[in-house]
């Protein structure tokens, strides 16, 4: 990522943070894009417990994330009088561990900026599939992704309630595409006993028909010729 843009400093655990980065776009203020600068400290740490036992090593790394962050990070500020939306999201991370990295970002835990709570996630890269750049694939390429990326969801109990292209993103890791899923401030509780395949389906078409509007809207502007 390019490492222009201002100095953040924000408390995570038992560390001070600093990077430099921007908010992600004008539309997401609260979303910031950072570069997290390493420190001495931090390198000799990471050094020393190289000679532990793995099981060991293993728990500090779960237990102190601050010690290590991946260079490229988001930092989700809670939006002024969004307690509730903050606090679901962040359960809802906390819920969905084994999802983390495959169809969501990874959470590495809760930090304060400038006196607001705010989620630590990892910076899945892509494109949102609401820009002309997350609108590259046919209509027959991009409904398995959406169908994947909500099954996943689903199988853990858990339904989006925001479904709008703002909050997938397009991932192409080495060739292979697919969809992550951002934005978990609005979830819904699926009932044990009940069968989500009808209801994947149902926002999987909702999902496909906005991405057909999208991709119309593109053309009439000239920004998509396929």
């Amino acid at each position: 990522m390019d490492n222009g843009g201002s100095v953040i400093c924000f408390r995570f655990g038992s560390r001070n943070i600093t990077a430099t980065g921007a908010q992600t776009d004008r539309d997401h203020p609260n979303v910031l894009r950072l570069s997290v600068h390493r420190s001495a400290l931090q390198s000799v740490v990471q050094i020393l417990l190289r000679w532990l036992p793995s099981p060991l090593r293993s728990w500090i790394a779960s237990s102190f994330p601050e010690w290590f962050l991946p260079t490229n990070i988001v930092l989700k500020k809670q939006k002024d009088g969004w307690d509730e939306e903050f606090d679901t999201e962040k359960a809802t991370y906390e819920k969905l561990k084994c999802l983390q990295g495959l169809v969501i970002p990874m959470y590495y835990g809760q930090a304060q900026h400038e006196g607001t709570r705010a989620l630590v996630l990892s910076d899945i890269g892509g494109s949102c599939m609401a820009e002309p750049k997350g609108a590259v694939l046919r209509e027959q390429d991009v409904r398995p992704l959406f169908d994947h990326a909500l099954s996943a969801l689903a199988s853990q109990g858990i339904s989006h309630d925001d479904m709008k292209l703002d909050n997938f993103h397009l991932i192409n890791h080495s060739g292979n595409k697919n969809i992550m899923i951002v934005d978990l401030e609005r979830i819904n509780q699926l009932p044990p006993q009940k069968d989500p395949t009808q209801m994947v389906q149902a926002d999987v078409d909702f999902l496909m028909q906005a991405y057909r509007d999208h991709l119309e809207c593109l053309r009439e502007d000239g920004l998509l010729t396929q």
